[in-house]
């Protein structure tokens, strides 16, 4: 699997994790007629209102069916509405990746080197749950080409399912908190990929600075634009 895959990957699960959190109700109810699920989804669109900056670590585990490779990520998130995103990835290799809504830099200190991309090339790229990753206004879109789903509950957390409703050829299931109503928890199932996402620590309306937002590329850094 080439490292731009790889790289999607990272980013969709994760993103999709917390992005979820925002906007996310707004449209969907015509998907299910679920009482259930319209008072989950009411529940975090309310707590959204009041969140304008989100803090968490995470932990990432990714499964490749076909080489029984896995692999395990850890970092920290960072995100402040409307769309700025700062991820910071440990392990396997301190990475550094920067989102304003409209470009994703990655910046890796061990190769001294930045690639600067159109983040639309990752929302449109192959690897799906890519596409219902949104800054707060496609939502709309979200609810007519997936199907979303009250599968149950676990004395912790409500459980919702999204899969596309043209070809079901991924699925995640969120865990989403009966306290804070945020979700927390991730499993993403794709053709030869199996990914589950955890956040801890989330901290919300922190004094976030805006320079934690952008990049500078440090001396001697080589930076590609694609």
């Amino acid at each position: 699997m080439g490292e731009k895959m790889k790289k999607i990957i990272f980013v969709c699960s994760v993103l999709s994790a917390l992005l979820f959190v925002s906007g996310f109700s707004q449209n969907v109810f015509c998907q299910d007629n679920s009482q259930k699920l319209k008072d989950v989804l009411s529940k975090m669109e309310e707590a959204d209102k009041n969140v304008k900056t989100f803090e968490t670590d995470f932990s990432q585990e990714i499964f490749y069916s076909a080489t029984s490779e896995t692999q395990n990520i850890i970092g920290n998130l960072k995100y402040k509405k409307p769309d700025s995103i700062y991820i910071e990835q440990k392990t396997p290799q301190e990475q550094k990746i920067y989102i304003d809504g409209k470009k994703i830099t990655v910046y890796t200190p061990e190769n001294a080197q930045a690639i600067v991309d159109d983040w639309k090339n990752l929302l449109n790229g192959d690897f799906a749950p890519a596409s219902i990753i949104s800054f707060g206004g496609n939502w709309k879109d979200l609810s007519k080409n997936n199907v979303i789903n009250y599968v149950g509950e676990d004395g912790e957390s409500y459980i919702v399912e999204i899969y596309p409703s043209a070809k079901k050829d991924w699925t995640m299931q969120m865990s989403v908190s009966k306290i804070s109503h945020y979700p927390y928890k991730a499993i993403i199932t794709s053709a030869g990929l199996i990914i589950k996402v955890n956040l801890s620590n989330v901290k919300t309306n922190q004094n976030l600075k805006k320079d934690v937002f952008k990049f500078t590329p440090p001396d001697g850094v080589e930076v590609i634009k694609l």
